[in-house]
């Protein structure tokens, strides 16, 4: 339970370093990602990252993809800082993965 916590911990972390970084960075944001796109404030739309209620229902596959806009490579770099491994391959309409996600997501 303990690492379970410390994973959250990095996960909110990374969020408040994106948020920090002008991303307007969500955790849980809306039931999927159709409804969570259109749900973002226009004038945000250029510096976005977010995961869904569905992206974070699938956590038992230990991995979770997140929605975004912006720099991939930054994004990456700050989950990185907070040593939480992603996948990506430099595509700007790949989403980009987290894995080694076995976390509460909150509730």
């Amino acid at each position: 339970m303990y690492l379970q916590l410390k994973k959250y911990h990095r996960l909110n972390e990374a969020f408040k370093d994106l948020r920090k970084s002008g991303y307007f960075a969500r955790q849980n944001f809306q039931c999927c990602q159709s409804c969570a796109w259109a749900a973002i404030p226009e004038e945000k739309e250029e510096k976005v990252v977010f995961y869904h209620q569905q992206d974070a229902a699938r956590k038992e596959d230990n991995e979770m993809y997140i929605g975004w806009s912006g720099n991939g490579k930054e994004i990456c770099d700050i989950f990185a800082k907070h040593l939480i491994d992603t996948e990506w391959d430099g595509n700007e309409n790949t989403r980009i993965l987290i894995k080694d996600y076995k976390y509460s997501y909150g509730r």
